[in-house]
């Protein structure tokens, strides 16, 4: 049997694997949509490598990338030959690998996502990268009961669905059932000639974050609406406030340094727990985030605020907020 070479994106924090065919063509990996390989991750550069083959021989070029590529962790400077089996390893968090497939495998993901409604068959294109489920009037997809915001759907454009819903944050696979306020839905491939490209948000929540670590009455956050009235919401306890402090700082910075808007405001969690908790805290860390992060988010969508305005992904959190102020 013939082989061909590819290249896996390797599963791990809840990343399933991803592989995708080489050819002589450059193969590009990076933070930025126009990538072939997309990872929205912070410690990613927008352009950060190139991978491409010579016959059975694979080459990779590090496009100058702010964190690096590593090959047996040795920083690569140049262009360099990647044996089959080789890890690649990008910033501190993702690996790749170069390995041979049986060719004709179909690299990558192909199709198209839709919402399925497990009792009646039905199903809803997912065409935006956040879809909504619940039964408010900005919801994606009403349901006639339950929270008006009772589940979120993030859609990757590499094909990855995260269900973020009560206090789970978690990868669906394909088929895989779940229930939201007594439904029962599941996520399928549909046949990619039928669904619209995957956009960005229509409707983005318009909310100020405004934080203050050192006020007269202590450290406290606001959010507010910026669109229907002004609503606003003030966060009192400490921990919830250092989390959207550290939120606020990143996209901060990130629109400081001219970052694309659909790119800010990823931290990683080994930092937010540290800027929390400090560093004896990093064992237990990532429980204790998770409860954090769903005690602030149901805080909110009590005060009628969408509780998607604090992201979650494998091991990256950020706030959506189109207003930051840092007291």
């Amino acid at each position: 049997m013939r082989l061909t070479p590819e290249l896996v994106l390797v599963g791990g924090q809840g990343r399933p694997e991803r592989s995708f065919a080489i050819g002589t063509r450059h193969l590009s990996v990076g933070r930025g949509p126009d990538n072939d390989l997309m990872i929205p991750a912070p410690e990613i550069s927008r352009h950060h490598l190139i991978v491409w083959a010579t016959g059975a021989a694979v080459f990779l070029q590090d496009l100058g990338s702010a964190n690096g590529t590593f090959l047996a962790d040795q920083r690569v400077v140049d262009v360099v030959r990647v044996p089959p089996g080789t890890r690649i390893r990008l910033g501190k968090h993702f690996e790749l690998m170069v390995r041979a497939a049986p060719k004709g495998d179909a690299p990558g993901f192909q199709g198209g996502l839709a919402l399925e409604d497990v009792a009646s068959g039905l199903s809803r294109p997912l065409h935006r990268t956040r879809f909504l489920i619940g039964s408010g009037q900005d919801a994606d997809l009403r349901l006639n009961q339950g929270p008006a915001c009772a589940a979120t759907l993030m859609v990757d454009p590499e094909g990855e669905v995260w269900l973020s819903r009560d206090e789970d944050d978690r990868v669906l696979a394909l088929g895989e059932s779940f229930e939201v306020s007594g439904a029962h839905f599941r996520v399928v491939e549909i046949d990619p000639t039928r669904m619209p490209t995957i956009q960005p948000e229509g409707a983005e929540p318009v909310y100020r974050l405004r934080v203050d670590l050192d006020g007269p009455g202590g450290a406290t956050a606001t959010v507010e609406n910026l669109v229907g009235g002004g609503a606003a919401h003030h966060v009192g306890a400490e921990n919830r406030v250092v989390l959207l402090y550290l939120l606020a700082r990143k996209i901060i910075e990130d629109r400081a340094a001219g970052m694309d808007p659909q790119d800010e405001g990823w931290c990683e969690d080994a930092d937010v727990i540290v800027g929390i908790w400090g560093r004896t805290a990093q064992e237990s860390g990532a429980n204790r985030l998770k409860v954090l992060v769903h005690r602030v988010r149901k805080e909110l969508a009590g005060s009628g605020f969408l509780p998607g305005c604090i992201e979650k992904r494998s091991g990256l959190i950020r706030g959506r907020f189109v207003e930051v102020e840092q007291g």
